[in-house]
């Protein structure tokens, strides 16, 4: 045989790799996409934060400014989950007296959860938090509550969350009141020992709009009757991964408020906030 034709003879006889072979990814290609994943999920990590600002200015027949703020922190993990928060606001408009200057709005909380998961349903918790409100006459409000929580629902895919956990437990708050304005006076302290029942709510409309509902329900059974209820509703529109526009509104109704003060507070404020 000649050497030509013993060439085409071999050349027939080699197997030819399988079609699929061609499109499968390399070994290299598979362990670079591994990696990429891989740092991914470090970036994103278990603490997330955002910190948002808010303003109103009216000039000319009314001259008033208004400024809030808000700050969150929070650290999620399978059996483990923090909340740190805060947020105030403060705010004053020209009185009737030429050059006197008349306070809208004095007040700053911050507030710490805590909870811990048994199972998927079940999570115990802890809530610390402190409040001053110097227009309600309320100079510090100290509050602590222990209970359970209960994760009705829960859903976290493609960056669309829905969770709905509802709370129950028993609470200690400690009012120390004092007036501010017209005039300057002590009050008289209350405290509060009260069940509680609160609610979660977070929701994603979408990868850009999403919304957050947190409310509070103390109700005192061995005093004299008081219920308090704190809700806040947030709606942000996100205009890029970190910037967002968002909205509060606020609701705090007190049964027995100081004296001279009404029951119900309610705020609405637009504003911006960045995630860190």
């Amino acid at each position: 045989m000649s050497p030509l034709l013993f060439l085409f003879a071999a050349l027939a006889q080699t197997p030819t790799p399988p079609e699929d072979a061609a499109d499968a990814p390399s070994p290299a290609s598979v362990e670079a996409e591994a990696e990429e994943a891989e740092d991914e999920d470090e970036d994103e990590g278990p603490w997330t934060g955002s910190f948002g600002l808010g303003a109103s200015f009216f000039t000319g027949n009314s001259r008033a400014f208004t400024l809030t703020g808000d700050a969150l922190a929070e650290y999620d993990s399978p059996v483990w989950a923090l909340t740190l928060e805060a947020d105030g606001a403060y705010g004053n408009a020209a009185a009737e007296d030429e050059g006197e200057r008349e306070v809208t709005a004095r007040n700053l909380g911050g507030w710490a959860r805590g909870d811990y998961r048994f199972t998927p349903l079940l999570s115990a918790y802890t809530f610390l938090g402190a409040e001053t409100d110097h227009l309600a006459s309320l100079e510090l409000r100290t509050h602590a509550e222990l209970g359970l929580g209960f994760t009705l629902l829960e859903r976290d895919k493609a960056a669309k969350e829905l969770l709905l956990r509802l709370y129950l437990g028993g609470s200690y708050a400690r009012d120390r009141r004092f007036q501010y304005f017209p005039t300057r006076e002590n009050l008289p302290d209350v405290t509060l020992w009260s069940p509680a029942v609160g609610m979660a709510f977070r929701y994603d409309v979408n990868e850009r709009v999403h919304l957050r509902e947190d409310a509070q329900l103390l109700s005192d059974v061995f005093d004299e009757a008081r219920v308090i209820l704190d809700s806040t509703s947030k709606l942000s529109v996100d205009l890029t991964d970190r910037f967002a526009l968002t909205t509060f509104f606020e609701v705090r109704h007190d049964s027995a408020p100081a004296e001279g003060k009404v029951r119900t507070d309610t705020s609405l404020s637009l504003g911006a906030e960045l995630e860190l």
